[in-house]
């Protein structure tokens, strides 16, 4: 179960992050060493610790192992883009 939940998490983690890639490219009037060497590293820096802190109250339940974890798991994943299905899945990942 926590391997099947595991790879749901990582298999939305990726879908999001591809979906937002693209993204990523500057205008042609951008095309600048600064930019190319540093907006293109950071982009994907910012977006991985985004992803991290959006599936923190996941992160959090898989590391205290508790046995709701398909609930926060779930929670997280479709409610927690609202910040209150966030804190509510924070919170029973904490408690």
């Amino acid at each position: 179960m926590k391997k099947i939940i595991f790879f749901l998490t990582l298999l939305v983690m990726l879908f999001t992050a591809g979906c937002y890639m693209p993204m990523m490219d500057v205008p042609y009037w951008q095309h600048h060493p600064f930019f190319g060497i540093f907006w293109g590293p950071f982009a994907v820096i910012a977006w991985l610790v985004g992803l991290a802190i959006y599936f923190l109250p996941t992160i959090i339940a898989a590391a205290r192992k508790k046995d709701n974890l398909l609930l926060i798991v779930l929670l997280n994943i479709f409610l927690g883009w609202t910040f209150i299905g966030w804190i509510v899945a924070l919170v029973l990942a904490v408690i």
